[in-house]
């Protein structure tokens, strides 16, 4: 029955993502390095009264860009502006608010004195997703999702999840062949065992790759602890803006072939075998619940967040994964549990936490595996 539900389940999920998994890998992104100086903040005049930004082409011609929240947040943050009052005004504010925005952007940017006064704008479709330093390290992403899903197929993976955000991406594969393990104080436990690939094209968070788990039962999932970080960190960049294409092939090549060993890694026996332990030994480690309910916020979650947490773990349904004894394995469970109906950045901002609860340890190093 287990089986048969997580079939169904990879089988519906399937279908979307390879559709938008396409959109991910055939983007297409606009860089453009900007001196503040031809900068100018304007109002969209639209039903949303969001932030764009007018720069000069020629003498007679100007270039208009929308500004998304998350660039308008890298913005106002460079610029010494309250960066969460001018994101949220381009995510919804009133009129007023969009012309004190924009009057407080161009009063600032007018001022700035910094050893580099030029930025690097990542531009999608006439919008501004990144709003960045000119030492912001570019990637090609699509390479990179390209190999992720080479190797999906090549280990005979489902893809299941493919999200392409505002300022985030993901994709995901899973193996749906459930695994049992019998816990010290949480019953048996039984999951499958997938892979999550994170990327920002657009600086907000490090291109990763974590291992993945969905519970069959409840169909809550975590991830486990990541086995690729690449901050998208570079020098300079020169004033002609030279780097050749060839450079920054060779830097995602190098990262592709991360991504293709590092899976390889976690569908490796050995590395199953270093899960399963951790698994038993977050189920082994007693927890004050109370105490711990107490913690959450300083890990993320938000109050209404913790609430539904103590509502599952006092509710203890084993529709929500949870059984037995407090444990580490029995909070992580509850958060997942949590996460089921956030929205898709959200909810996997969330697995992260409650992956934190079981897998703590970095495994042993992937080159004392015989690939």
């Amino acid at each position: 029955m287990l089986q048969r539900k997580v079939n169904t389940f990879v089988e519906k999920a399937e279908i979307d993502s390879v559709k938008l998994s396409d959109r991910l890998i055939n983007r297409h992104i606009d860089d453009m390095v900007i001196p503040a100086g031809l900068i100018t903040f304007t109002v969209l005049k639209s039903s949303t009264h969001g932030i764009g930004v007018m720069i000069p082409e020629a003498p007679d011609k100007v270039h208009n860009l929308g500004l998304s929240y998350h660039a308008g947040y890298q913005a106002a943050a460079s610029l010494g502006v309250p960066a969460g009052w001018v994101a949220n005004t381009i995510r919804g504010g009133k009129p007023y608010e969009a012309d004190a925005v924009t009057y407080a952007l161009n009063k600032y940017i007018t001022n700035r004195e910094a050893r580099d006064n030029r930025f690097l704008f990542r531009n999608v479709n006439d919008t501004v997703r990144g709003w960045l330093s000119t030492s912001y390290k570019r990637l090609n992403t699509r390479e990179i999702f390209m190999m992720f899903l080479l190797m999906a197929r090549e280990l005979k993976l489902p893809l299941i999840g493919a999200y392409e955000g505002t300022s985030k991406d993901w994709l995901e594969a899973i193996d749906p062949n459930i695994i049992f393990v019998e816990t010290p104080n949480n019953g048996i436990v039984s999951y499958a065992r997938g892979v999550q690939l994170r990327n920002s094209d657009f600086g907000s968070g490090k291109l990763e790759l974590r291992s993945f788990k969905l519970y069959p039962a409840c169909l809550n999932g975590m991830t486990g602890k990541s086995f690729l970080k690449e901050v998208h960190l570079g020098s300079r960049m020169s004033d002609e803006f030279m780097f050749s294409i060839e450079t920054i092939n060779k830097e995602t090549e190098v990262r592709a072939l991360m991504v293709r060993d590092s899976m390889r890694w976690i569908f490796s026996e050995r590395n199953r075998e270093f899960e399963e332990a951790q698994i038993v030994e977050a189920s082994a480690k007693p927890l004050n619940l109370s105490l711990e309910i107490k913690r959450l916020p300083q890990l993320g979650l938000v109050k209404p967040e913790v609430k539904t947490v103590e509502e599952i773990l006092l509710q203890h349904s084993e529709d929500d994964g949870i059984q037995g004894k407090p444990s580490y394995l029995m909070m992580s469970q509850a958060i997942s549990a949590m996460a089921r109906d956030k929205d898709e950045e959200r909810r996997r901002d969330l697995q992260a936490i409650a992956g934190s609860y079981v897998f703590t340890e970095e495994p042993e190093t992937m080159n004392q595996l015989n690939m």
